[in-house]
């Protein structure tokens, strides 16, 4: 706890620093998915507060996620991104194509969705801007939501048995739709 505390009275010191930081690791987990975006995102909300981490983490995370989807737009046909084609974005490519701003909003406000691999597919399967962008963006908004809402007052959420246990629903509530959205896909590839 008192490392903790310690790298919040630096993350003060620092303010601007801690903003910068904070605003460019968001966007950089839209390039390396390998990035913990919720573990980024509650940093963020414990640091600078439930709103303003989550406007920073949101705006972040929409900025990057809407480059990596201009790149493979401007280069889909590219042979480069061939190595991106296999199976599984293929799958999702084709069902996105049928599903509208419902699936991109649901994927991106689930966390135990790949964000990434609905990025590529939606820019592989050549979707509009102006209809990618407010689901993602709206779906984004609803995760970073709940994400900063627990990264806000951790120690306030640990104590209060209620937010546990609304968590926790939430948690399983999410993972029941990714797992669900993750079996249409899997089922789409046999009709």
């Amino acid at each position: 706890m008192e490392y903790i505390q310690e790298l919040y009275k630096l993350a003060q010191n620092y303010w601007i620093l801690t903003l910068l930081v904070g605003l460019f690791s968001t966007f950089i987990e839209s390039f390396l998915p390998v990035l913990p975006l919720v573990a980024i995102v509650t940093a963020n909300a414990a640091i600078f507060g439930l709103f303003g981490g989550l406007l920073l983490s949101w705006i972040g995370s929409g900025l990057g996620t809407i480059s990596v989807f201009l790149i493979i737009s401007k280069f889909n046909d590219n042979k480069l991104f061939d190595k991106l084609r296999n199976e599984k974005t293929e799958k999702v490519v084709s069902w996105t194509e049928k599903k509208g701003f419902k699936l991109l909003f649901i994927a991106y406000a689930c966390p135990f969705m790949p964000g990434c691999l609905v990025t590529v597919a939606s820019a592989f399967c050549k979707r509009k801007l102006n209809h990618f962008i407010p689901a993602m963006l709206a779906g984004k908004f609803v995760m970073f939501l709940v994400v900063s809402y627990i990264g806000s007052d951790i120690i306030g959420f640990i104590k209060n048995p209620v937010k546990i246990l609304v968590f926790s629903v939430l948690v399983a509530l999410s993972w029941k739709i990714g797992s669900k959205i993750n079996k249409n896909i899997e089922e789409h590839e046999d009709i």
